[in-house]
């Protein structure tokens, strides 16, 4: 069974298609998104219609997705990403608002061994980060799977902790390759005596300094995770921040990739 794993899509549809385009080349069957449909770019109902017509097996609340289904006040946000979430507010019926609202902060699929969280597991609603081997263990503390996926930080990056005797029990390791941006793709093979965290990385707005759309296939049969770095239309999906009135530092910023 092939998974394909998205993140902060962040209302980026021509990033999305390519993603998805992808993935059905790949021959992905089933889809889990972590949050971040909406936010920061100009096609949140488009990008919402398409994460809905998916064969969604989990999908979980982001940050954006919270602030833009609910009427919770806004915290922690930049000027930019306000203005954003208030007009992507403005772009979804009430139904869409409230689909977004209702989803969990955390799925645990039990059979395939996966959990998904859009930020943290230790405080999923305090919408921290996952940057260092720190933080992943926090993370691991709570990890009752062998894996777990997460968005929020934009910046793909896996953890990976030993879980018997042999493989050092306990020990906590970044798995450096994964985060390579001269490559396409990275496949990581899924060791059965390991845990691990991995970070997706963005599919509308990547913060790792390139500017593909970033998304995981999981091979449950082949026991591996590879990382696909998608090229996309960007300078259409700047046009059409600009067009939407959304700030110019949105648009700018997908062509840098940060």
């Amino acid at each position: 069974m092939k998974f394909a794993i998205i993140s902060d899509i962040h209302g980026n549809l021509e990033a999305l298609n390519a993603v998805l385009a992808k993935a059905e080349q790949e021959g992905v069957q089933k889809y889990i998104c972590a949050g971040d449909v909406v936010g920061y770019n100009a096609n949140p109902h488009e990008c919402l219609e398409q994460i809905r017509s998916l064969n969604l097996v989990a999908m979980v609340r982001g940050n954006h997705d919270e602030y833009v289904g609910s009427d919770t006040e806004l915290v922690g946000f930049n000027p930019y990403a306000k203005r954003a979430v208030m007009w992507a507010k403005k772009q979804l019926n009430d139904e869409e608002r409230e689909w977004l609202a209702a989803q969990k902060l955390k799925k645990v699929l039990l059979k395939d061994k996966i959990t998904i969280v859009h930020a943290t597991l230790d405080s999923p609603s305090m919408w921290g980060y996952i940057f260092d081997v720190h933080h992943a263990k926090d993370n691991f503390s709570y990890q009752m799977t062998q894996l777990c996926f997460c968005g929020h930080s934009h910046v793909p990056i896996m953890f990976r902790k030993g879980i018997s005797i042999v493989n050092s029990k306990g020990n906590v390791e970044e798995v450096k390759d994964w985060a390579d941006i001269s490559q396409s793709e990275i496949t990581i093979p899924i060791k059965t005596d390991c845990k691990y965290l991995v970070n997706i990385g963005s599919v509308g707005q990547p913060r790792n300094s390139d500017p593909r759309a970033s998304f995981v296939i999981y091979d449950s049969d082949k026991k591996q995770l590879t990382r696909c770095a998608v090229e996309y239309d960007i300078a259409t999906a700047q046009g059409k921040v600009l067009r939407a009135g959304l700030p110019d530092n949105l648009a700018k910023r997908l062509a840098l990739g940060y």
